[in-house]
């Protein structure tokens, strides 16, 4: 897998400018506002998808942040999940196979993208980037909207958006360079940045890459499947002693860019993870998560007048997920293609803004698996003869969209109103509206009122087992309120309520709950104090709660074989809550910059118990709250000028907690310590 991805790299290396050009933060495009502003006394840079044009977060029609790159390195994320992880609404649960993301007490709800290329899977919505198997190395920022999106960015920006902005030629005058070493795993990362920019062109290239052991849990189940397609192995031969290997990453990305008329970007990635799972009645088995990923993009903008535009962006995603399963190994293929045109125009001296556009996307997905039974049913040595039922499906669908927003500025206050329609073929058609008020009577003051919809496309087993199945919505209205009064002190604070709509669970290697509906209620607060312009204190808490009917699901209990050859299948209906993750999460987070070049950030969080539902048996295990405690300790300019030194400590408190995984707890993340040495030419 890694010859075609070097082969590339070399392809994209050859693509930068020849001459090394000036890097400077490049203007937004269309005339529109810097790409830096001002905001909570300190610069921060634009955010692109609330209204799909840059604008500040303070501004814009949405609940919306930035993360930066400099806050990336003060805090010692080294992995999108981590990043996210101190955010308010968000919850990053641990799984054996990485990180399974909840915002605002939905499981797998938030649209992930990359370049604002989506990054997620559709035949598998577990599947996601957002641990080693995305490098931070390249990213400029992070945009993040809490929220229903679907208006502006289609099916699934269910509760929020997530975009990786990764950085340009114009971000990086020259190479920068940068190895780290990690105790607990010994893993080893590099990464090489490469930019060159000036006044007509952009050019951009990183290539990154780790290894390491991220799992040392031994298994004894090693054999099942075996080679006849018909019976399982015979249970003495199913028995050994086994245990994950290392896992091993590579990235990269690559960008070329003609002023801001038109610009070429991609992407390529493969992983390899390897884990164990358990269940506490039937063993331990290893399985293997194997994902090779990549994107072309174009972007083309034409201005038509001082007062309008027209954009063009189409990409070609190929994204190929490789599973093992003891000895079973899966491979799924998905392929997209989309194409988009935008147009703008500004109406009454700037004061309205419109943006419509047309959308088409095609997806195809081969040999999409759907489990029709329970695997821990079958891998113990009661059963000799039977194989669960595996079903490896193809399916396509084509998506055809229409979309507008207008936003209109009327002295202090600011309203917008949006749709969309979706015109699927496999799916249920949808129309998604969102609409809001901004009021800022001070320029440190500002309120806003949102109401928005979303959907969310259904599952694999879901849209192979009904004819156009409906897709799950949401109905959310929030409400924000944020003050700056001055440039060290600032706050949020956040009141939601979400309504969801056809909500279907499905319960891994086993069948799907009936539709239900949920009532999630929410509060968020966040601030920062700054102290004798030295120490920065930050904290954030998000209460949750949530109302509606339990899961029932409709599942295979048995399947009797008659003399005659004949099948008969027994169902069973079982109950079980609805899971919300943890109903409370805190962050508090403190800076100390004793000097320009030296700053150690420490960062508490803290959330609530999280439970462990069998939806088989209704039975719940619930996990212990968790204290978590992070330290980073960076030093710029260490021993010469452009090398820097930065220490990471994870998890220093609580290492020895359980956490719920996917049939019963597993350990959570031990103690870890990280030296990454970072060098720009």
């Amino acid at each position: 897998m890694f010859r075609p991805l070097l082969s590339i790299f070399f392809l994209l290396f050859s693509l930068l400018p020849a001459r090394a050009g000036y890097g400077a933060d490049s203007a937004a495009s269309n005339g529109s506002e810097e790409t830096m502003l001002m905001f909570v006394g300190e610069n921060i840079e634009a955010l692109t998808i609330a209204s799909r044009r840059e604008e500040s977060a303070w501004q814009a029609p949405a609940v919306a942040q930035v993360i930066s790159r400099e806050q990336l390195l003060e805090h010692g994320s080294t992995t999108l999940s981590e990043a996210l992880a101190t955010l308010p609404g968000f919850h990053m649960a641990e799984k054996p196979w990485g990180t399974s993301p909840y915002l605002r007490g939905i499981s797998n709800s938030t649209l992930f993208l990359y370049d604002t290329v989506p990054l997620d899977a559709d035949s598998d919505k577990s599947l996601h980037q957002l641990d080693y198997n995305l490098s931070t190395a390249p990213i400029k920022r992070i945009e993040i909207v809490r929220g229903p999106g679907s208006v502006l960015w289609g099916p699934d920006a269910f509760a929020g958006i997530v975009n990786v902005v990764p950085m340009t030629g114009r971000d990086l005058d020259g190479i920068e360079t940068g190895v780290s070493s990690h105790y607990q795993d010994q893993g080893q990362d590099f990464y090489l940045n490469m930019g060159q920019g000036d006044a007509l062109w952009d050019g951009f290239l990183s290539v990154s890459g780790r290894n390491g052991r991220e799992d040392e849990t031994s298994a004894n189940l090693t054999r099942f499947w075996g080679d006849d397609p018909q019976v399982p192995v015979a249970p003495l031969e199913r028995y050994g002693d086994d245990e994950p290997g290392r896992s091993g990453y590579l990235d990269a990305t690559g960008l070329l860019s003609y002023r801001d008329l038109l610009k070429l970007s991609g992407r390529i990635s493969d992983s390899h993870h390897p884990y164990a799972v358990s269940d506490e009645i039937n063993g331990t088995w290893l399985e293997e998560r194997n994902t090779s990923s990549s994107f072309l993009k174009l972007e083309a903008n034409k201005p038509l007048t001082t007062t309008s535009s027209l954009r063009f962006t189409g990409f070609y995603n190929a994204l190929s997920p490789e599973y093992q399963i003891i000895d079973r190994e899966l491979e799924v293929k998905e392929r997209t293609s989309y194409g988009e045109l935008i147009y703008d125009h500004s109406f009454f001296t700037g004061r309205g803004l419109l943006t419509g556009g047309l959308s088409f996307r095609s997806k195809h997905v081969t040999d999409a698996p759907v489990w029709e039974s329970y695997l821990p049913d079958f891998i113990g040595p009661g059963n000799e003869d039977l194989l669960p039922i595996l079903l490896q499906e193809d399916y396509s669908d084509t998506l055809r969209s229409g979309f507008g927003q207008y936003t209109h500025q009327a002295g202090n206050l600011k309203a917008w109103l949006g749709t969309r329609f979706d015109d699927h073929d496999e799916y249920q058609d949808n129309a998604s509206f969102s609409s809001g008020v901004g009021y800022s009577p001070t320029t440190d003051l500002i309120m806003k009122l949102l109401y928005g919809t979303a959907y969310r496309t259904p599952s694999s087993r879901q849209l192979l087992t009904a004819e156009k199945p409906d897709q799950e919505k949401i109905e959310t209205v929030e409400a924000q309120l944020a003050y700056n009064p001055t440039k060290k002190v600032n706050f949020s604070v956040v009141a939601f309520t979400s309504g969801i709509a056809d909500h279907i669970k499905e319960d891994p290697y086993a069948q799907l709950s009936l539709p239900n509906s949920q009532d999630i209620h929410g509060l968020e607060l966040e601030g920062n104090y700054t102290i004798l312009d030295q120490f920065t204190l930050g904290a954030n808490l998000t209460l949750l709660d949530n109302k509606g009917p339990d899961e029932t699901y409709h599942l295979l209990t048995a399947i009797f074989i008659r003399p005659d050859g004949s099948v008969e299948y027994i169902y069973e209906d079982v109950i079980s809550p609805y899971d919300p993750g943890p109903k409370k999460m805190f962050n508090l987070s403190g800076t100390w910059k004793p000097a320009d070049k030296l700053s150690l950030v420490a960062d508490l969080r803290y959330f609530s118990e999280r439970d462990l539902i069998n939806a088989r048996t209704g039975v719940i295990d619930t996990a212990e709250s968790v204290w978590q405690l992070d330290a980073t300790l960076r030093y710029k300019d260490i021993m010469a000028p452009g090398i820097d030194l930065t220490l990471i400590a994870k998890n220093i408190f609580d290492a020895d907690y359980e956490t719920p995984s996917i049939y019963e707890m597993m350990d959570g993340q031990p103690f870890t310590m990280e030296i990454l040495l970072q060098k720009r030419w």
